[in-house]
């Protein structure tokens, strides 16, 4: 090691895994972090952990959070400590971002085989350079190669490697598509009620009750049924897009350049025919739908992005009836986790949930008020007590989505979220525990030294809010009420008696509810 190599103590270990290599997997990323783990042992280094899932490939720093959580917290680290520098980026500018801060901070990466100096040693930094090229140069020269063989299958009316459609088998030695019958009923069941004329949900619901399970062995959902209809795999076709990188609106998104169909590449599951009048009776059922929710389109309501459903999680949606052109809370009815079962937690009109709400934040305001008198007279005894209870709460709110996290592998290896889906959530359980670490520590850190003169400011703040609420516009209102609220949880889980019973019922029109909101 060099001289700046001799005092490391404890580093930053960074592992990474590429989405786009079929070799590598959760195992790969255990691998890496056992010969880290082991290599930190036998050179007395404590270190600390930044892992992520991604493609070596990506091009801003926003889609590398992991990394970039590491380069802004660099100070608090000797090193870095990475299987092979490839792991860091693959990409020029991400390894011209990560030198950058290596040099200024005087931080060297550290490899199983190699210690780079890259603040004092010039050598190490063309190393470090010219692997950085060479790895975004294979980078994009693979994804390339990949393309253009992709191309060349479909022409072909082979299948592309990916998700084999439901109802399909792939013939490995042919790389064509066979028809594996007990699926391809179900695949001509849905067709079926779909020139019927049912929908998707109602499409769902018979498959659930009917006890019919996808690939995976699960309830079907709604998106895979759409995706059955839409495939034009069932009508004997492959189809490939060639999609491409660009930039709009400052954010990248993927355009297709060019689509490239081969007719009979297979035996269809649905004749052609039956297939493209399925898909026109979809596009004109979706056109109607959307002039629908045009029609129903509510005006921006108090609750606007606030509500969410206490018994499963999902953001409630907020309708306007077209008949009484009352706004309402929508029935929730998306399926619960591993299950056939709907949420089924009722909806109700929405007027009664914004009173409910009012009368609440008024509580809380009364509550708040009490809380500033205690300040103002040096009692902190009952602060304490609520900073108790909010720490707490959010040891409960990180305990949770820990346990989120560590399931979204179990969920991954299921296949039943593309990759979009499963990254999207990983950032949003990412981002949820970080903001809770944060507010634990911030909350931690008020318990010890109360800062009575900020806490007042705030509690002063609240209060005017809520005190000035009523004079708003809805919109306003809601701009407010985002300043001060997290969500608002509703629960209204009806026994089945009453749920059986007309909405004209007074037992089941008065049928009470429940909210919880989490204040910020």
């Amino acid at each position: 090691m060099t001289k700046t190599a001799t005092g490391i103590k404890h580093v930053a270990m960074y592992l990474r895994i590429s989405q786009e290599k079929k070799s590598e997997n959760v195992e790969t990323l255990a691998n890496h972090r056992d010969i880290l783990e082991e290599y930190c042992k036998e050179n007395g280094l404590t270190y600390e952990v930044y892992g992520e899932v991604l493609s070596g490939g990506a091009s801003e720093m926003e889609a590398r959070p992991q990394l970039q959580k590491l380069l802004n917290e660099i100070e608090m680290f000797d090193a870095i400590i990475v299987m092979e520098l490839s792991r860091l980026s693959r990409n020029g500018y991400i390894s011209e971002v990560v030198l950058k801060q290596c040099q200024d901070y005087d931080k060297p990466i550290i490899t199983p085989v190699h210690t780079y100096d890259l603040a004092n040693n010039n050598n190490d930094v063309l190393t470090f350079r010219f692997g950085s090229i060479i790895a975004s140069q294979e980078h994009a020269l693979i994804g390339k190669r990949s393309k253009a063989n992709k191309i060349q299958m479909s022409k072909a009316g082979l299948h592309i490697s990916g998700n084999v459609p439901f109802g399909y088998r792939r013939n490995n030695k042919i790389k064509k598509l066979e028809i594996y019958e007990p699926e391809a009923d179900i695949v001509r069941l849905i067709f079926k009620l779909h020139s019927d004329g049912l929908g998707s949900y109602k499409i769902r619901d018979i498959l659930n009750e009917a006890s019919y399970k996808s690939a995976k062995g699960l309830a079907f959902n709604l998106p895979s049924i759409k995706r059955i209809i839409r495939n034009e795999a069932y009508r004997g076709a492959v189809v490939f897009n060639d999609r491409k990188r660009v930039k709009e609106g400052g954010k990248y998104v993927y355009k297709t350049i060019q689509t490239y169909i081969t007719e009979n590449a297979h035996e269809p599951i649905i004749e052609p025919a039956a297939w493209y009048k399925s898909n026109k009776i979809r596009e004109a059922r979706a056109e109607e739908a959307l002039k629908n929710r045009e029609r129903s389109v509510t005006e921006v309501t108090m609750l606007k992005d606030l509500l969410y459903c206490g018994c499963c999680g999902k953001k409630l949606t907020i309708r306007k009836d077209s008949k009484s052109g009352k706004n309402y809370v929508k029935v929730c009815d998306a399926l619960l986790p591993y299950s056939t079962k709907k949420c089924g937690n009722a909806g109700i009109l929405l007027e009664y949930v914004i009173d409910d709400v009012k009368e609440k934040l008024e509580a809380h305001r009364i509550e708040l008020e009490e809380q500033l008198d205690q300040i103002l007279a040096l009692d902190t005894s009952g602060i304490e007590h609520s900073l108790a209870e909010t720490v707490a709460q959010l040891e409960r709110q990180l305990v949770e989505q820990q346990k989120q996290s560590k399931k979204l592998i179990e969920i991954a290896l299921l296949d039943i979220f593309t990759h979009e889906e499963l990254a999207a959530k990983k950032q949003e359980i990412t981002n949820n525990i970080e903001s809770l670490q944060a507010g634990l520590e911030d909350a931690r850190r008020e318990q010890t030294e109360i800062n009575l003169k900020g806490i007042e400011d705030k509690l002063r703040d609240v209060i005017e809010t809520i005190e000035h609420f009523k004079d708003l516009d809805s919109i306003r209102q809601n701009e407010q009420l985002k300043t001060i609220i997290k969500q608002i949880r509703y629960y209204r889980q009806m026994p089945p008696e009453i749920r059986a019973l007309s909405a004209r019922i007074d037992e089941r029109k008065y049928y009470p509810f429940r909210l919880e909101i989490e204040y910020i």
